[in-house]
């Protein structure tokens, strides 16, 4: 069974001027039938001016049957309104150049009405196309930018995720094999790391729909997302990492959220140079705001530099902050870099806190991979 769509502003607007073209017309050739006493000339004149208006009113209910957004709805109906404005401005100039020579103009009413409706309906034919070929341009800059961010994600998430299992690999190799236990914990690693590719290249349908804005919202416990990112990238790193959660988090977001916290706590390590790195990650809850900061004890990014890491990086087609940047803004809501004094950076998130009546008809919100 087909499912009618919604009026919208742009549909009713279209169908509104064609239904009172539509109407004006009938009154004014009842009254010119009425005053002749015969139908036959007034009833051609309907047939003229009056068809194109029911066409019009028309379009506007197949206009709101189409798949265009209401944004592009109300372009055709600006179409169609400047259509009428034009052809009927055009004509009315004529006529009053007429009237002020003086000179005899027989039934401005009928002409104005004919140059309007056809006015209208050749307004919203070409609105509508010219709707059409923007709609379709910015769908494909969509599924081209998704498809960038997608080979970046994965080229960079997958690319640390590899390099781990490589190290650990070696060392299973070159490890004394009277070590059972130092083995058994390089193995568990690596599976661990593998588990975790995996989960990732199955969640990269969520990202696509993320970024190309199609993507269906949901409450995501965060807390539980940050402490299982924390318990993987301190048992794969060398890194210190400490938590401040509360019992649960809901925010408004999907499964490319873990990629979100993924990339903030393995950028903080990554680009640390110290012996022992150290990163806090904390998260705090509000009404309407979801905080998650991340501190780390590394060089710093200085403040004019800021703005730029959220630009694609060289070599990897989208570094972790750009790609971090990306979903977050998708979720509605707000990624900045701070200083961390004495030294270090201060990575703040911003996300919609889930409402309680969406997360308690939810299933349990869990992190990405379980």
């Amino acid at each position: 069974m087909k499912r009618h769509r919604r009026w919208d502003a742009g549909s009713v607007a279209v169908a509104s001027v064609g239904s009172v073209l539509a109407l004006t017309a009938v009154v004014h050739h009842s009254a010119e039938a009425a005053a002749l006493g015969s139908l036959r000339a007034p009833a051609l004149a309907l047939l003229l001016d009056g068809t194109p208006a029911v066409a019009l009113a028309y379009g506007g209910y197949r206009l709101r049957e189409t798949e265009l957004d209401s944004a592009y709805k109300w372009v055709v109906a600006v179409w169609c309104l400047g259509g009428v404005v034009a052809f009927t401005g055009a004509v009315g100039l004529t006529i009053l150049v007429r009237l002020f020579e003086e000179r005899v103009v027989s039934e401005p009413q009928f002409t104005l009405l004919v140059t309007a409706s056809f006015g209208g309906l050749a307004g919203t034919v070409a609105g509508y196309y010219r709707a059409r070929a923007v709609a379709d341009a910015n769908r494909a800059r969509r599924a081209s930018d998704t498809l960038a961010f997608v080979n970046g994600l994965i080229r960079h998430d997958l690319r640390n995720d590899i390099q781990v299992i490589h190290a650990y690999a070696g060392e299973i190799e070159s490890a004394d094999t009277d070590t059972d236990d130092e083995v058994s914990e390089h193995a568990e690693i690596v599976r661990e790391k593998a588990d975790e590719a995996y989960d990732r290249i199955d969640a990269t349908g969520s990202l696509a729909r993320t970024v190309a804005g199609d993507a269906d919202y949901e409450p995501v416990d965060l807390a539980a997302v940050v402490a299982d990112v924390a318990d993987t990238l301190e048992s794969a790193t060398r890194a210190t990492v400490t938590t401040d959660l509360p019992d649960r988090a809901p925010v408004v977001a999907n499964a490319g959220l873990r990629s979100v916290v993924d990339n903030l706590a393995e950028n903080a390590v990554e680009h640390n140079d110290s012996d022992e790195p150290r990163v806090s990650l904390a998260v705090e809850r509000s009404e309407e705001h979801t905080r998650l900061t991340v501190d780390d004890d590394g060089p710093g990014i200085p403040a004019d530099e800021r703005p730029s890491a959220f630009s694609r990086g060289e070599g990897t087609s989208g570094g972790g902050l750009q790609i971090a940047s990306t979903l977050v803004e998708r979720y509605d809501g707000d990624l900045r870099i701070e200083g961390n004094d004495p030294g270090g950076t201060t990575v703040v998130v911003e996300l919609p806190t889930a409402a309680d009546e969406e997360a308690s008809a939810a299933t349990e919100a869990r992190p990405v991979g379980e």
